[in-house]
């Protein structure tokens, strides 16, 4: 009980720019390396400091956001701190905003003096977005609320030119703007039309580059129809467990800077769909990159549709570089939610056909 009050002691001080300034050595203090040592029941803890998240100074609340992020890894309930953790980030989003519009033209005490609250969001913001990630990676309907407010995308979008242009950056950003443009309960539309078959998926956890949608759909399709598929070769299984950020080790990590994948399928714009008396062909120069965005495919009554066939050309990528794990609670998959039945399949590929040719 002891460590516990002092530690709420300390977070009740202001903070001032040397303690600031001093950056991760807030966790080295007596007061708050004692606590963490003394901590036995994570969600109880959880309860206890969630709260005081939005009532304690900027720096020292990003500091507590990261402590409760690290109470999560360590099993804690995410529903108990992220509420109050993601008001805290959006407010420190702003205020560093704020920040870096005026930086340039005042020193570091005269920034403290006029903009308190300001210059102790610019230095705890890498603390509270690792802890916004750590919790945003856990719980998908709030992830799914984040990517809905456009007002969060322009104010991530805006802090991340500034730091652009002034060479200066909040490392965890980029991995906020990631999670911003996954695709998190997304439907896609795929059509054989050779074989008139097609299926209704859903995308869960994936990064908005096709190539990672490509590893995980071609992995469920040939689990769901079937080995030798559209005369697909097997999925790599180390290669799909990469994709899927499943069960993953440090040696995985580094085996993963050599791993390697490749298209099973081809895939198409529906434009590419061809039709004559014998029936239907794909034109093999229609292709639909993987290097595309989820929003760049057309669609058809609001629904994205695709197009796949037995591949032509081999198209490899390097996951660690398309798609770099972002965090490892984070699991992607592609879902197929039905297969359509050959009536609907004829009636979909007849209008493409008549769209297409229009």
């Amino acid at each position: 009980m002891l460590e516990k009050e002092r530690f709420i002691a300390f977070l009740e001080r202001p903070s001032d720019l040397k303690e600031m300034q001093a950056g991760q050595e807030v966790f080295a203090r007596q007061e708050v390396h004692y606590f963490i040592r003394s901590i036995q029941d994570v969600d109880e803890a959880l309860r206890e400091l969630a709260p005081l998240l939005t009532k304690v100074d900027g720096f020292h609340a990003g500091a507590l956001a990261l402590l409760c992020g690290s109470l999560v890894e360590r099993g804690g309930d995410v529903a108990l701190p992220i509420g109050t953790a993601l008001e805290l980030t959006l407010r420190q989003l702003q205020q560093a905003l704020s920040y870096r519009k005026v930086c340039r033209d005042l020193s570091g005490e005269e920034l403290f003096l006029h903009f308190p609250e300001a210059t102790r969001a610019h230095y705890a913001l890498n603390f509270t977005l690792l802890a916004a990630m750590t919790m945003l990676s856990r719980d998908k309907q709030k992830r799914k609320e984040w990517q809905q407010r456009q007002d969060i995308r322009e104010l991530v979008s805006d802090l991340w030119r500034l730091c652009e242009e002034q060479s200066e950056r909040y490392d965890p950003l980029v991995y906020i703007k990631e999670l911003l443009n996954l695709l998190d309960d997304k439907e896609l539309l795929i059509l054989d039309p050779l074989d008139k078959r097609g299926f209704l998926v859903r995308l869960e956890g994936v990064q908005d580059r096709m190539y990672h949608c490509y590893a995980l759909l071609q992995y469920t399709l040939l689990e769901h129809v079937g080995p030798g598929y559209l005369n697909a070769k097997p999925v790599d299984p180390e290669a799909v467990r990469y994709a899927q950020n499943r069960d993953l080790a440090p040696e995985d990590h580094q085996r993963a800077e050599e791993l390697s994948d490749e298209q099973r399928f081809a895939f198409y714009y529906p434009g590419a769909l061809q039709q004559d008396e014998e029936g239907y062909e794909l034109n093999a120069f229609a292709f639909f990159p993987g290097s595309a965005s989820f929003y760049e495919i057309p669609r058809f009554d609001g629904m994205p549709v695709l197009l796949i066939g037995e591949k032509t050309t081999t198209f490899t990528w390097r996951p660690n570089n398309m798609y770099p794990v972002l965090h490892d609670a984070l699991k992607s998959r592609v879902r197929i939610m039905r297969e359509l039945p050959l009536e609907e399949v004829e009636t979909m590929l007849q209008r493409i056909v008549e769209h297409t040719h229009s």
